[in-house]
């Protein structure tokens, strides 16, 4: 999977670089909402809150959890940051946003774009970009599978796997 390293904004307003700041050289957990979803992005933010629980003080240390607006005319960071606020997002977890064609571009490159937001999918990317392992789940996965997979990335010895697509167990 090739990464851009594209300047985005945090949910602080802070610039930063998707790639070098936030996913190289780390276990990383990345889903896909907008801020005015009523459908599916509430519960995939619920799901990170109880993994986020879970896992405890891994988050931001050993894990790093990113949400990507999939609608950045509407998703300023000030509307991100309380959206995460609905959910305790700790701070290992990120939201970004951007400029229309840099958003664009990552989505693309992380195969999850759609041409309106609110047909985007509920996909869950997993990743261990220092041993070049990533996954992703479809659909509403369970934080149990989640923390799962997650515990196996961070454990696992192999140097590089594909992409598996995991559906809901």
């Amino acid at each position: 999977m090739t990464i851009p390293d594209l300047e985005l904004l945090n949910q602080d307003g802070k610039t930063i670089r998707f790639y070098s700041d936030l996913v190289k050289d780390k276990l990383v957990v990345i889903n896909f909402i907008f801020t005015t979803c009523t459908t599916i992005c509430p519960p995939l933010g619920a799901t990170f809150a109880r993994v986020q629980k879970e896992i405890g003080e891994r988050v931001g240390r050993d894990v790093h959890f990113i949400s990507i607006s999939v609608d950045p005319v509407t998703d300023t960071p000030e509307r991100l940051k309380a959206w995460g606020q609905k959910f305790r997002a700790g701070t290992g977890w990120t939201f970004v946003t951007g400029d229309k064609p840099s958003m664009n571009q990552l989505l693309k490159a992380l195969a999850s774009s759609s041409a309106r937001p609110e047909d985007h999918s509920p996909t869950i990317i997993i990743g261990n970009e220092a041993k070049g392992q990533w996954t992703r789940t479809y659909g509403l996965a369970k934080p149990s599978q989640l923390v799962k997979i997650i515990n196996d990335m961070s454990e696992a010895n192999s140097t590089k796997t594909t992409i598996k697509d995991q559906g809901q167990q």
